[in-house]
């Protein structure tokens, strides 16, 4: 009597769990973003008030014969930085609680010590997870530095030259 056997790794076993957690992955990112989007709106308000109060100086530059496109790039450049200094703390900041996580594990599991082979939340560091949060973060931050300085920057310019 001939038997057929079906030679499966860990992953091809358990296929649901595997597809649970990735879309749980995916689902906690797109939050995150939505969360970053709303936060955005900080820089965008913190532009729009620094290039109204910079009225003169922004009148200074013109009269040293700096032109629009140069004065949006101060403004972009300025905001750009700020959203980029964030992301780069932040990402510094997160790799080292993940790291204090691996090593001394401090979030602990619940439960009866003896119903779990290990005792603390696991946690792996992926450079191309990372790497596509520096991006997103760079990009909202773009994104969030560039709509006041191109709305802001056109009224400001068009009030001062009529």
């Amino acid at each position: 009597m001939e038997r057929e056997y079906e030679i499966k790794n860990r992953y091809q076993q358990h296929d649901y769990l595997y597809k649970t957690m990735l879309s749980e992955k995916y689902a906690t990112y797109l939050i995150l973003i939505l969360i970053l989007v709303i936060a955005s709106f900080n820089i965008v308000g913190s532009l729009t008030m620094l290039i109204l109060d910079k009225k003169e100086d922004i009148a200074i530059l013109q009269s040293m014969g700096a032109d629009k496109r140069t004065i949006r790039n101060i403004f972009l450049f300025e905001g750009w930085l700020i959203s980029f200094l964030g992301a780069v703390l932040g990402t510094v900041a997160g790799l080292a609680l993940c790291q204090v996580q691996i090593s001394f594990g401090l979030v602990k599991l619940s439960g009866k010590a003896s119903s779990f082979i290990i005792d603390a939340y696991p946690m792996k560091i992926v450079a191309s997870d990372v790497f596509l949060i520096l991006v997103s973060v760079s990009l909202i931050g773009f994104l969030a530095a560039w709509y006041p300085v191109r709305f802001i920057s056109d009224k400001l310019f068009r009030d001062e030259n009529h």
